[in-house]
């Protein structure tokens, strides 16, 4: 029994001689440096902002500062639904939320990027025009040839610090990203996670204490779910619930269209008409509401755009003859082969 008793200490003892000593959250203040080593985050309101944006920028370091165009106070983070994403979860370059990534044609930015931020292939571009946007400006996801990327411009997206287990132990850096890449948000709840794996282990290869092996702690499942209240779609989070699978806002708003609640009732807006260089995009509708905020607009589709001509028969040279302005109808520059001279 004693020996038992040994042999369980050492291998605690051995297996914390791994791990890097722990320190406490840190809330960061304007001004002060961040990101690299340091352990923590900016305070509410402030991110950790690098003048050195790179996807696969690792250890980046940087400053708490107050981004232009941000206020997180004035955002309502978007609820999680069941399924998760279909894509990949990300963070908008306010560092506000996180949610789901916006597809091609779905509505993005607004005011501290409370429309949502673009999966990783496509670009936050203005509805009109040739650029990405800046709060508080609305913008579209569009996919964006690589001869035309360089005409927008990427937000500088915040500094994350967090931990990820490697290797048996937990290992904690900063990076500059839109995407989560973290884990765990402290080395303590990394750490907290890595022990507790580590205590079922030496109870299962302890066949004396296999009764007394703690009880895993039970995950609470929340998800987003609706309800017809009067003429009123109420949406919250609430427990999973197998049996009664959630309402969402659509089939809730069926249900209030059907008993003739007026508020269901969304005026119609015609789609515009859109020329071939163009597409319309998606409408927008908040969380809980049944009508549209940001209705469906034509806008350019830059994978239309070909690139100026490196070829012309007969000797001729590409001449310009259209200067594309990221308008409808005039979305890309447009070329044609003229002879020498002409």
């Amino acid at each position: 029994m004693v020996s038992s008793v040994l042999w369980t200490s050492a291998r605690m003892l051995a297996f914390m001689c791994l791990l890097a000593p722990g320190s406490g959250y840190l809330l960061l203040r304007e001004g002060e440096k961040c990101g690299g080593w340091i352990e923590g985050g900016c305070e509410s309101g402030l991110i950790c902002h690098s003048d050195e944006p790179s996807d696969d920028f690792f250890y980046a370091a940087g400053v708490c500062t107050k981004p232009a165009g941000c206020n997180c106070s004035e955002v309502q983070c978007p609820p999680i639904r069941r399924g998760g994403c279909r894509s990949r979860q990300v963070s908008d370059p306010c560092g506000c939320c996180s949610h789901c990534s916006k597809a091609k044609g779905q509505v993005c930015g607004g005011p501290s990027w409370r429309y949502g931020y673009c999966d990783s292939d496509l670009v936050c571009a203005l509805v009109v025009g040739l650029d990405s946007v800046r709060p508080p400006q609305i913008g579209v996801c569009k996919a964006v040839p690589k001869h035309f990327k360089d005409t927008f411009s990427s937000p500088l997206c915040p500094v994350w610090y967090g931990c990820n287990v490697h290797v048996g132990n937990c290992d904690c850096y900063s990076q500059q990203t839109c995407v989560p890449v973290f884990s765990y948000s402290t080395y303590d709840a990394c750490n907290k996670v890595l022990m507790e794996f580590l205590m079922y282990d030496i109870y299962d290869s302890d066949e004396k204490k296999k009764s007394s092996k703690p009880e895993k702690p039970a995950r609470v499942c929340m998800e987003w779910g609706c309800e017809v209240r009067g003429c009123e779609c109420v949406c919250q989070q609430r427990k999973c619930d197998d049996r009664t699978p959630p309402l969402y806002e659509e089939a809730c708003c069926n249900i209030l269209k059907e008993s003739g609640c007026r508020n269901a009732s969304c005026p119609e807006i015609p789609t515009p008409p859109c020329p071939a260089d163009s597409f319309i995009s998606e409408p927008h509708t908040d969380p809980g509401q049944c009508c549209p905020v940001v209705p469906a607009m034509c806008t350019c589709d830059f994978q239309t755009c070909a690139p100026k001509p490196t070829y012309c028969p007969n000797r001729g040279l590409p001449k310009l003859v259209v200067k594309g302005n990221g308008h409808p109808g005039t979305c890309c520059d447009r070329y044609e082969c003229v002879k020498e001279g002409d």
